[in-house]
């Protein structure tokens, strides 16, 4: 770690910002001016996409059912938000795309019918990539008929498939570029307040809480 960063927002590159940034530039890799959706805009999610900004995606699509989350998303550089409380994302995502689909979707929740969402939302030759952990033995049904027209990839993705000794300081990088201004996720509390840290990242208030010691 060089030391001219603060230790204090350090931490999460380790886990949350690797993966959903490594998902995208490592796993994923689209070329410049490629269409993606993120389902999921918590930590690993807005990672994902401040690494497709870095990717020069064109449309950039957050899918939460957290209106907070999602107004955060379309801050950090999401292009479009969709709330799946109010609409059905894949019909949503057909629309923006003029009926093609994405070519890459990211499922970043770890709940089956999400990444059924996902798939479904891909254009012909899409990449679906699986992020999120779904407990062990869950199961999902995918389209199989019209699939083998469309040629569309499900990959599974570990830590955003990352070495983390070359990764973290290439994202580090580009933070000190102000290309990847992860610190916007990051809130941090005074570890007497952890359960506090706790709550708000559980109603999505915060992003990525970090604990501080004093």
């Amino acid at each position: 770690m060089p030391t001219d960063v603060p230790l204090n927002i350090l931490g999460p590159l380790g886990c949350g910002i690797q993966t959903g940034a490594g998902a995208v530039l490592n796993s994923l890799d689209p070329a410049a001016g490629a269409t993606i959706a993120v389902f999921g805009a918590g930590a690993v999610g807005d990672a994902a996409i401040l690494a497709a900004q870095v990717a020069a995606c064109s449309t950039i699509i957050a899918v939460d059912r957290v209106a907070q989350r999602l107004d955060f998303a379309r801050d950090l550089g999401a292009t479009h938000g969709i709330n799946v409380s109010d609409e059905d994302p894949v019909e949503r995502i057909q629309e923006l795309t003029g009926g093609n689909g994405v070519d890459y979707a990211l499922e970043t929740t770890g709940v089956p019918s999400v990444l059924r969402q996902a798939v479904d939302s891909l254009a012909v030759r899409g990449v679906a990539g699986l992020l999120g952990q779904a407990p062990i033995g869950s199961e999902v049904a995918f389209e199989t008929g019209a699939s083998l027209v469309r040629g569309w990839t499900l990959t599974t993705i570990v830590e955003g498939d990352a070495v983390p000794q070359l990764f973290i300081p290439r994202l580090i990088e580009l933070y000190r570029a102000g290309r990847f201004p992860f610190d916007r996720l990051i809130k941090h509390y005074p570890f007497a307040d952890i359960e506090k840290a706790f709550s708000d990242s559980e109603k999505g208030t915060t992003v990525k809480p970090v604990l501080t010691f004093s």
